[in-house]
């Protein structure tokens, strides 16, 4: 009975806790630019989150993969540990609390993952649970997009960016970051929306669903509109697959309703590529194309002069000491010649090669356990801002496999899936899902932010638990058959 009542207890904690997400992050926003100070509600909060994530895990369920997660959780704490405790005798410069600070939110996403997978597979009504939580990140959205169009209209919005671009980003610290979410939990979004409409007049939940695309072209950011874009097109194309296939093979349809279904995802597509040449967005890509085109142009009427102009952060600003000097210093670095790469990387390219030198330098047990953060520098400490990259030569070769371990674990079962049950595994549903998931990882491999930036990783670890779930699910099926 404790159980049960831990179990609840938790499940109630993570729907509030979701639907708060924006609501911490604007009050973060309010704090620093008030306060100036690093300590915020937000921090506070999903820290306590975590301690109570970690209290689920170990005291507050009975699932059984609990074994799993919590031998998987003590292994990277392990691998992690040694890391850390090494680096403090060995780097030249140990800064302890952005050590402790980067390494904390970098296992916010296991946690949490760990959390979420424990929580459903110990629920016996997944599908309820599931549509709750859908809700909630709904919701959630919602308010991001409220809050949007209410700092425009007041006038106290804040710019995504400080020049050459355009955008807002409202009442929040970091376009790049709710582009992120936005492009993580809008096929979320997308699945509640398509799952409550029904019928005709049930449209209305198309409102938030259309209210977030908009926030994604105002924002200005490639990721959080291309994110929508992509989904709209997925959506429509998995539909008339779907509903291809269901009237060849002359079959009763699982699902209902996926003609109008089918009718909605189209206009849904068709107003959103209507608003885009309207939108910041669709300047500030078409500005990065003549961008482009200038830097060929200047290759080719300059080539063997070997100085490039090194881009800016997509917000313009860096996040660590180094910023837009670092990549100055260090741009005969730059391992990438070509103009489209070096503008979508925004000299990412550049902190690699800083960064691998380093690596190559080290001795074994740093790349076997990381270098900590930023590496061994001495004078320049800028992280390249792509997670993965930045995970590794954090963590090392071991830290960097426990971490992509939930990434693996999900694609081996959906390649499976994919031979033994291809109609039920491509369902338009864990398409999208797959599609949250697809989104995560590759805004972390490209722009970074996401594995460990707590904000941004609660979603994600949602979206691989609940594809994991299905997918665990339709496995247990074809056990039984």
């Amino acid at each position: 009975m404790s159980k049960r009542i831990n179990r609840e207890l938790f499940e109630k904690l993570l729907l509030i806790f979701i639907m708060i997400q924006p609501i911490l992050d604007i009050l973060t926003y309010f704090s620093m630019q008030t306060l100036n100070t690093s300590i915020t509600i937000g921090i506070i909060v999903r820290v306590l989150f975590m301690i109570v994530s970690l209290w689920f895990i170990f005291f507050g369920n009975h699932s059984r993969l609990k074994k799993y997660v919590i031998t998987y959780l003590v292994a990277l704490a392990a691998v992690l540990s040694i890391g850390l405790v090494y680096n403090f005798f060995t780097k030249p410069i140990f800064d302890p609390f952005l050590e402790l600070q980067f390494l904390a939110k970098t296992v916010y996403f296991p946690i949490m993952l760990g959390a979420y997978l424990l929580l459903f597979t110990t629920l016996d009504k997944t599908l309820v649970v599931r549509m709750r939580i859908m809700k909630a990140i709904t919701i959630a959205m919602l308010i991001i997009a409220v809050t949007m169009f209410m700092a425009i209209l007041t006038g106290t919005s804040s710019e995504t960016y400080e020049w050459n671009k355009f955008g807002f980003k409202g009442w929040f610290n970091s376009g790049n970051e709710i582009g992120s979410i936005i492009a993580i939990a809008f096929p979320l979004v997308y699945i509640y929306t398509l799952q409550k409409v029904d019928q005709l007049k049930k449209l209305y939940y198309f409102i938030p669903m259309v209210l977030i695309a908009l926030v994604s072209i105002l924002l200005g950011t490639k990721v959080g509109f291309f994110a929508v874009l992509g989904a709209a097109i997925i959506v429509f194309v998995s539909y008339v697959i779907y509903w291809l296939i269901s009237k060849l093979k002359k079959t009763t349809q699982k699902e209902e309703h996926v003609p109008l279904k089918l009718l909605t995802s189209f206009i849904f597509l068709v107003l959103f590529l209507i608003a885009t040449p309207f939108s910041p967005t669709f300047s500030n890509v078409s500005g990065d194309v003549g961008q482009i085109n200038e830097q060929r142009d200047s290759a080719q009427e300059e080539s063997g002069d070997g100085s490039s102009e090194v881009p800016e952060d997509e917000e313009g600003e860096g996040n660590t000491k180094g910023g837009d000097d670092a990549a100055a210093e260090l741009g005969e670095q730059a391992l990438i010649e070509s103009p489209i790469l070096k503008i979508i990387l925004s000299s990412r390219n550049i902190y690699f090669a800083h960064i691998y030198d380093m690596y190559e330098e080290a001795d074994v047990i740093q790349k076997t356990f990381g270098m900590g953060y930023a590496g061994n520098y001495e004078d320049i400490r800028k992280l390249i801002e792509m997670d993965f990259f930045d995970l590794f030569f954090y963590f090392g070769i071991l830290g960097i496999i426990l971490i992509s371990l939930p990434f693996l674990l999900i694609a081996g079962l959906f390649l499976k899936l994919l031979f033994q049950a291809p109609g039920d595994i491509l369902h338009p549903q864990n398409i999208l899902i797959l599609l949250s998931i697809g989104f995560g990882a590759g805004i972390a491999f490209l722009a970074g932010h996401v594995l460990y930036a707590p904000a941004v990783s609660i979603y994600l670890a949602i979206s691989i638990v609940l594809l994991l779930a299905n997918m665990l699910n339709l496995n247990k099926r074809l056990r039984n058959n």
